[in-house]
């Protein structure tokens, strides 16, 4: 298969930052809207961030565009059924109101706090992505409409709502235009598996690479199995037809990041602290259990030992969770701490360096126990 997809929970947000530094391609797909802390964590590590704006408020219950989320209460600034690129601020909010003005665009609005935040961030939304690459993704878009045209589904009218549509002919959609691209805010929408390919494609023709890694969230890492035949598909069609100096084979290590969930606001570090140094006692025993039991003289005495002592780990962890249940937040609940907390905090946020440094699947183990531990 031309992509060589590898699910990589064996990685660190520390070992993504070293391989940014030593010149490998990069990235990070969040949603335009509220970032929760993970997604600020990354931005702090100045992963580069390719923001997707073809969403909608209704539809995204992971980023909640359509709405302000601080001081742990979501209160909705726009309406929800249009697409988050077109969306206009319809109300306002107490807390924010010198920001989110009255017909300013959303989108630019979450993307100017982030821009705030970060100054020297790598950022650029999807539409900002077309176009800036407008000659090549229509040379993409193109070929792939040749082979299947079937891959568009979406049109999008100027006041931002969409329609379900269908082109037969390239032709079609070029004279329509494509949303995004030369500037265009109407036409038809960038297919979510066209999107995808230009990160295997367009991206590594621009760093000369056939490795990316790109970090997901909650949800991608998942789903892209699915897609992986179409994928394969329609890379090769490029890489015959269109852009030969493609690489026979490029390599997408996909990192699901979503559970180096342990950033806070630096007043909140104490607390985190006494929290990760349970982790680590937990995170210590568990590793351990194997080597013990293949050594133990009495392996029914060693059970009932083990049960024990984990037993009284929880009840070490229940405790400290008393006062800190801050990386367990819920992103659909929409009352999590984002840019707009972070913009009021004159100390910053604070990444546990023991986070950085551990494997994700590890860290997603430990908050899959951590949440048993969880008062009720």
């Amino acid at each position: 298969m031309p992509i060589q997809l590898n699910i990589r929970k064996d990685l660190s947000l520390n070992d993504l930052v070293s391989f940014k530094r030593a010149g490998f391609l990069v990235f990070k797909t969040p949603h335009v809207g509220n970032w929760y802390p993970n997604n600020l964590a990354c931005a702090a590590l100045g992963i580069p961030m390719k923001v997707v704006d073809s969403t909608k408020g209704c539809l995204d219950r992971n980023f909640h565009p359509h709405c302000v989320i601080v001081n742990g209460t979501r209160t909705q600034i726009a309406e929800e059924d249009s697409l988050i690129s077109h969306t206009k601020i319809t109300r306002a909010h107490e807390h924010t109101a010198d920001r989110f003005k009255i017909g300013a665009s959303v989108s630019e609005t979450h993307m100017q706090a982030l821009h705030e935040l970060f100054p020297e961030l790598e950022m650029l939304t999807v539409s900002g992505y077309l176009k800036e690459n407008s000659g090549r993704v229509l040379e993409l878009l193109e070929v792939l409409t040749q082979h299947d045209h079937s891959i568009w589904e979406r049109y999008v009218r100027e006041d931002g709502m969409t329609e379900a549509r269908h082109a037969r002919q390239w032709i079609v959609v070029n004279a329509s235009g494509i949303c995004g691209t030369n500037g265009s805010n109407r036409g038809w929408v960038s297919p979510n598996i066209a999107n995808i390919l230009m990160d295997v494609t367009i991206d590594p023709l621009k760093f000369n690479t056939d490795i990316v890694y790109e970090l997901s969230g909650p949800d991608m890492y998942k789903y892209i199995g699915q897609l992986m035949p179409k994928l394969n598909e329609l890379y090769e069609v490029v890489r015959q037809k269109l852009w030969q100096e493609l690489p026979k084979t490029v390599t997408l290590n996909l990192v699901p990041v979503a559970n180096m969930r342990f950033a806070v606001p630096a007043h909140r570090r104490q607390a985190l602290e006494e929290l990760v140094e349970v982790l680590q006692a937990v995170s210590m025993f568990e590793n351990g259990i194997g080597d013990r039991i293949n050594s133990a003289p009495d392996r029914e005495k060693f059970i009932c030992q083990i049960v024990n002592e984990r037993s009284v780990l929880r009840d070490n962890l229940r405790e400290v969770l008393r006062t800190c249940q801050d990386p367990f937040y819920d992103i659909y609940d929409g009352t999590f701490f984002s840019q707009y907390d972070l913009l009021s905090c004159s100390e910053g946020l604070f990444i546990h360096p023991w986070a950085l440094e551990t494997p994700v699947g590890v860290l997603s183990d430990l908050v899959r126990i951590a949440r048993g531990c969880l008062p009720a």
